[in-house]
């Protein structure tokens, strides 16, 4: 079954579209969209999704993916705004 994140986060500075390791994260597994929170700068929503058997595998799962976008922007500081919580698609 397909279960989608939608992850809240805050970085010190904007992301950069220029930034080849900003750019990166669209290849990453189960990208789905990183868009900008409007009237809060430096806060964006991630959304990915991952194929698991129960909710609480696909949490599993998301938090380890969330790892890895996490270190794709880890020059800017990401601080996740909420747990990591996933709903059937």
């Amino acid at each position: 079954m397909t279960y989608v994140a939608a992850i809240p986060f805050e970085v010190d500075k904007p992301l950069s579209d220029s930034d080849p390791d900003v750019r990166s994260i669209s290849r990453l597994p189960g990208f789905v969209r990183l868009e900008p929170v409007a009237g809060h700068p430096g806060r964006y929503t991630l959304t990915f999704e991952v194929e698991a058997g129960s909710l609480r595998d696909s949490m599993d799962a998301a938090d380890e993916l969330l790892v890895e976008y996490e270190s794709a922007i880890n020059a800017y500081h990401p601080r996740r705004l909420a747990a990591v919580s996933t709903e059937a698609r």
